[in-house]
């Protein structure tokens, strides 16, 4: 869509001087054409030669560029392109896509996300892992990523001893269990817990368990494989209502004592593992000391991580892997990465931590639960009386259920993504569910109005060529322009990891479009030539709010 201006500034023309990632499309105030801002370099010292440069080839594509000069001082100095209205609006309107990029060279991207612990309900901290990684996925995927969307479930480690053993202490049989699986055995692990905590015979007890079971010793085993299987039965429904999906599922169990063994290996041979007095193994990262193996011969989170990272370069050969977990792991991928670097690996750099911060305060209104199952059934209760008691509500909320499910997860899932990643904040009920404003349900309102406009015109934009001439209103300038910084905006999100950036973009799409609904009339307009030129601009400012939003991970209504 935009290749025409890129190539004009492209690095044949000014020599890997400029940026042109992502070129922004606006209209000054009071303007009757869209400009580009390009900022230069302050250590370029040949600003008019570029100038010329770029002038030159302007001056032979008059119908595409009418002016191009440079504005500002020091860091704000810039190179302003006067584009030609006409053209602009063409080849926007003709140009434009939402089809997956095809790469000559397609790397392959591994991202592991949500990644909760089995045997207990999907924490409402494990939110921001789900969404911010299914957003990943979904953008590297259309920007011509190979992606695997890879599910890491903790089921090992000594709180699984616990678990084993509130099992046994409460004497669950598997009936007991098979009755409401998740309830029961997070029940066990908690009664467990509560009665080693002034107990140490207990938790050495739990210990013990974890490490026959590591080391295969232990008997009934297959009880573990039962609940596994419950939890992936019970995750699915939740990420059914999240619109996740994932490639694989891995387990931490799967690296067993030989993969282990081979990690171990790995460092002695590489005098990286150091013995202590105390029993355990360790490998220094810089001025810290990093437990390997436990006294008793077990094996840390850590250790497992390893051996996951050299199974998965061997079974994916990644060109990235993506971790998205919150920035309180960020020593335990520091390690990852060094150790890695000190084994030789030669993926080691290719190690990505997507950090985030944490969401305070997320429960329901009555203060007393934690659980997504419960935040997600809540918001979707409290949406269900906003659409009862709103006179626009076109659908039957009696018989349609689905709508307020998908108006209640939209509302979670864009009050979380508008935050900056790194950024800690609190979580409101109020701010979540507002439905004026910048929010969830702005979006899906203003997509569910466009479609009803397309589909009730009485006339069809397919295939018709635009017709500038027949676009005059600047309101009309404003949203393409929006649109056609649709594609820069997506680079720039996935090159910063940020979905807040395409989700402020979508509210500004919104805006533009509620704009140039409130004063392009389409079904009372005499002109069959502008009508069908207005539904083709509204019919792409619908498609890209689509494509945005099924990118955030959103399933857009047609009614609501």
């Amino acid at each position: 869509m935009t290749i025409h201006y890129r190539k004009l500034v492209s690095n044949k023309i000014v020599g890997r001087k400029l940026n042109v990632t992502r070129l922004s499309y606006h209209v000054p105030k009071g303007a009757l054409d869209p400009v580009v801002h390009l900022p230069l370099n302050n250590t370029i010292a040949d600003e008019k030669e570029l100038l010329d440069s770029i002038s030159a080839e302007a001056s032979a594509d008059k119908y595409r560029i009418k002016d191009v000069h440079l504005h500002g001082e020091g860091k704000r100095r810039q190179m302003v392109l006067h584009l030609c209205r006409n053209h602009f609006i063409q080849t926007v309107l003709d140009d434009i896509s939402t089809k997956k990029r095809v790469l000559a060279d397609t790397p392959k991207t591994l991202i592991e996300f949500s990644s909760p612990n089995i045997a207990k309900p999907f924490h409402a901290g494990h939110l921001r892992s789900a969404i911010i990684g299914n957003f990943l996925a979904n953008i590297y995927d259309h920007l011509g990523h190979d992606v695997v969307k890879l599910n890491y479930l903790g089921d090992w480690g000594t709180q699984f001893g616990f678990l084993k053993m509130g099992v046994d202490l409460k004497r669950l049989s598997r009936e007991d269990i098979r009755k409401n699986p998740i309830q029961v055995l997070y029940e066990a692990y908690v009664h467990a817990y509560k009665q080693a905590a002034n107990d140490e015979v207990l938790q050495t007890k739990a210990r013990s368990i974890f490490s026959d079971m590591e080391q295969g010793k232990l008997q009934d085993l297959d009880d573990w494989a039962d609940y596994r299987s419950y939890t992936v039965d019970e995750l699915q429904r939740v990420y059914d209502r999240l619109g996740i999906t994932f490639d694989q599922y891995h387990w931490e169990s799967q690296y067993g004592i030989n993969d282990i063994a081979h990690v171990v290996s790995l460092l002695q041979e590489k005098g990286l593992l150091i013995q202590q007095d105390d029993g355990r193994r360790i490998v220094e990262v810089g001025a810290r000391k990093i437990p390997i193996v436990k006294s008793d011969g077990s094996t840390l989170y850590l250790t497992r991580d390893i051996a996951a990272l050299i199974d998965r370069h061997r079974r994916f050969t990644f060109d990235k892997a993506i971790y998205v977990v919150d920035n309180a792991q960020s020593d335990h991928f520091v390690a990852l990465q060094s150790i890695a670097q000190q084994l030789s690996l030669p993926y080691a750099s290719d190690i990505v931590h997507v950090k985030f911060g944490r969401v305070h305060g997320m429960s329901t209104r009555k203060g007393n639960a934690i659980f997504l199952t419960d935040i997600l059934d809540e918001a979707e209760t409290l949406m269900r009386h906003k659409q009862i008691s709103k006179q626009t509500t076109k659908v039957d909320v009696t018989n349609n259920p689905n709508v307020t499910a998908i108006l209640g997860t939209t509302a979670v899932v864009v009050n979380d993504l508008k935050q900056r990643r790194m950024r800690d904040y609190d979580f409101s009920w109020d701010k979540a569910l507002q439905t004026d404003g910048d929010c969830g349900i702005k979006l899906q309102y203003t997509h569910c109005r466009l479609w009803s406009l397309v589909q009730n015109a009485g006339e069809c934009s397919d295939g018709e060529t635009c017709r500038p001439e027949s676009l005059p209103e600047p309101e009309a300038l404003h949203l393409i322009c929006e649109i056609a910084n649709y594609d820069g905006v997506l680079a720039e999100a996935a090159d910063k990891q940020e979905a807040c950036i395409l989700v402020n973009y979508l509210f500004g799409l919104c805006n533009a479009t509620n704009r140039c609904i409130q004063t392009m009339n389409v079904k009372n307009e005499p002109s069959k030539a502008k009508k069908i030129q207005r539904l083709k601009l509204f019919n792409t400012a619908r498609r890209i709010l689509q494509h945005g939003m099924q990118i955030l991970g959103l399933k857009p209504l047609q009614e609501m």
